[in-house]
């Protein structure tokens, strides 16, 4: 009796043993799997450096050659002494120098002062600028639509180029000239010469990200920011 027992309890630890070892080959089974692994692929993501503009003015710098008065000199220059009826060439224009391919919105604010550089009033310039003229472009330039830039007799304005600008491409002038009229009497040149002292016309540019806004008059504002911010 003793020995069918011991039979039993032997028979027992081999069908445990066989079930273990079943379990591993099962699981060892299970863990042996083909498997793949790609190389890294890393997508790349840059941001531009910020807009870039220039504002020139090549006629008021170098002069015109073509100039229908025969006189080529620099504007600067011929801004000199001015008497009724003279003609300064002076056409400021922006140009898109960005160097990451963004096309721009663009504008040019413009305040006049005497001759010390203080700012006009607006009475004044509303006479300063019936006395000498003018030829503002506005077929491609509005003046911007906004209470803080008033109409176009102020002393502070800001005109919007009405068109998109590619990079490297610049915008048409503002104006070609400034001139005397020639019907300025003695006393209006004594209200120039002595009471102002001469005038300037203090310009500055700006220039926002073109597709950001959906046209015009959506930039309009943040154009006017930026001139602000000057």
């Amino acid at each position: 009796m003793g020995n069918t027992t011991e039979t039993k309890r032997g028979k027992g630890r081999i069908a445990v043993l066989a079930l273990l070892l079943a379990l591993v080959v099962a699981a060892g089974l299970t863990a042996a799997y083909l498997f793949s692994k790609t190389d890294p692929v890393t997508n790349e993501f840059t941001f531009a450096e910020n807009i870039e503009a220039d504002l020139t003015e090549p006629k008021w710098d170098e002069g015109d050659p073509n100039d229908p008065d025969g006189d080529t000199r620099p504007g600067r220059d011929r801004a000199r002494d001015l008497v009724p009826g003279a003609r300064v060439p002076k056409d400021p224009q922006v140009t898109n120098t960005s160097a990451n391919r963004v096309s721009e919105w663009v504008a040019i604010g413009l305040r006049f002062t005497d001759g010390a550089g203080r700012n006009l009033t607006d009475a004044e310039a509303a006479r300063l600028l019936g006395l000498i003229s003018i030829d503002w472009n506005t077929a491609d330039w509005q003046l911007a639509d906004s209470s803080a830039t008033g109409a176009a007799d102020s002393a502070a304005q800001a005109w919007a180029y009405r068109h998109e600008v590619a990079p490297n491409a610049t915008t048409v002038p503002l104006f070609t000239q400034v001139a005397v009229n020639p019907t300025v009497t003695p006393a209006d040149m004594d209200w120039l010469r002595d009471t102002l002292g001469g005038i300037n016309i203090v310009l500055q540019g700006a220039a926002v990200q073109y597709d950001a806004f959906a046209d015009l008059a959506a930039a309009t504002p943040a154009l006017l920011d930026v001139l602000a911010q000057a």
